[in-house]
């Protein structure tokens, strides 16, 4: 299994996420918006997708800053997947050279 499209899929999500989170907040003092919340979905290759989601209330700003931390999170962890990805393989071709 290749991790690395697994990687991808999560950096996606967690800049979708991000988006999301980062609409809401622009919009915090707009009259009648309400936030959306971001939906995450695993994918049938192992992946993940997220969409965004109308949550029918006004805008949480804790909520939100958790939200970013969150999606921060998620981001360093799947550039460390890359990392680790690449140290892998280059330890398998040293040994196989």
């Amino acid at each position: 299994m290749d991790i690395l499209p697994i990687a991808a899929s999560s950096l996606n999500a967690a800049a979708t996420a991000s988006a999301v989170r980062a609409n809401n907040i622009a919009n915090v003092t707009t009259q009648n918006f309400t936030a959306s919340e971001p939906v995450y979905s695993s994918q049938p290759n192992g992946g993940v997708a997220v969409a965004a989601q109308d949550v029918g209330q006004p805008v949480n700003l804790t909520l939100e800053i958790v939200g970013l931390q969150s999606a921060l999170n998620q981001y360093k962890a799947a550039a460390n997947l890359v990392e680790v990805s690449t140290e892998m393989n280059k330890a398998l071709l040293d040994g196989i050279a």
